[in-house]
Order: structure tokens, then sequence, then C-alpha cells
């Protein structure tokens, strides 16, 4: 497990975000409207648990996270 980053102009956007879905990768967003805690999850990424997508579009940051890991660390009780 890993963190993966990926340098994309703003017309590749939505193409790489259908791909990355289709994958199982979820946006941080969606997890922050859920309740999940974004702080912990990135420290997860970093410790190797979960994986995580870091995609740069031109100044913008966005994270995606696989979402069959998150859900699992949050049933474990590790993103409170």
């Amino acid at each position: 497990m890993s963190i993966w980053q990926v340098n994309l102009d703003s017309r590749d956007v939505s193409q790489y975000r259908k791909k990355l879905n289709n994958q199982g990768f979820i946006s941080a967003n969606y997890y922050s409207s859920n309740g999940f805690d974004l702080k912990k999850m990135r420290q997860l990424a970093i410790e190797g648990k979960i994986d995580a997508i870091r995609c740069i579009i031109g100044k913008a940051t966005r994270w995606y996270y696989f979402e069959n890991q998150a859900e699992t660390a949050r049933l474990r009780g590790e993103l409170y």
C-alpha cells in the first residue's frame, strides 16, 4: 500500500476522475462529508495502511483513497 502522485492538466481531470472511481478510489471530499477524519486517513496512507492517490491539478491538490481499505479502517475504529 502506498501513495501515488499524479500531475494532471485541467482538461484531463474529468476523464482521470472517472478512471479512479472505476478502480475503487473515492475523493477525500466524499469521506469528509461522511464524517471521516481526513488527517487520520492521510496518516494511515503515509504509514502504508491504505492506498491513496494525490492528484496535482495546477496549484490544487486532490486526494483519493481506496474505498475498501478506508471502510475497513473505519470499521476497525482507526478513523475516529
